[in-house]
């Protein structure tokens, strides 16, 4: 199996630049401001019209390429970028259990249990439509990585 990468979906990624352009656009009013008056504010109005600018490409590259969240391999897991997730790595070896529960948030989060008591929590929030292919793809390699196999068809 390829490693398979599940990013932020695009729904909140269309959210999280939507409050980057309000940002932009208030330092953008700044910026003319600063500009308009003149004198030694000049030079701040072009700071702060280079970092809006700065902001601006930074969000669409953002939009175009949501950050990764989860990268499933071959001999494990790795979270990326979610805080409060817990244990950020675990080999499919180490993987006693994955189930659903509810987040103290409220929604439902996947819970991988590891051995010793360790877990890593996902808010299915961040997954959006692919949650459910997360789950059916982590439970795939979890059972590949212990020699499961489906049963053979009843004849």
């Amino acid at each position: 199996m390829q490693p398979t990468t599940y990013r932020l979906t695009l729904v909140l990624a269309l959210r999280l630049f939507g409050i980057r352009m309000m940002v932009a656009a208030v330092g953008a009013v700044v910026a003319a401001v600063l500009l308009t008056i003149g004198g030694s504010a000049v030079i701040w109005g072009i700071v702060v019209s280079v970092l809006v600018a700065l902001l601006v490409v930074a969000s669409l590259v953002a939009l175009r390429w949501p950050p990764r969240l989860i990268t499933l391999t071959e001999v494990g897991y790795r979270v990326h970028r979610v805080r409060g997730a817990g244990v950020r790595a675990g080999a499919w070896a180490q993987v006693e259990r994955v189930d659903d529960k509810p987040s103290p948030e409220g929604g439902t989060d996947l819970v991988i249990g590891l051995e010793h008591g360790r877990t890593t929590r996902l808010p299915m929030l961040l997954f959006g439509l692919r949650g459910l292919e997360l789950q059916r793809e982590i439970r795939e390699r979890l059972n590949a990585a212990h020699g499961y196999r489906p049963l053979p068809p009843a004849v």
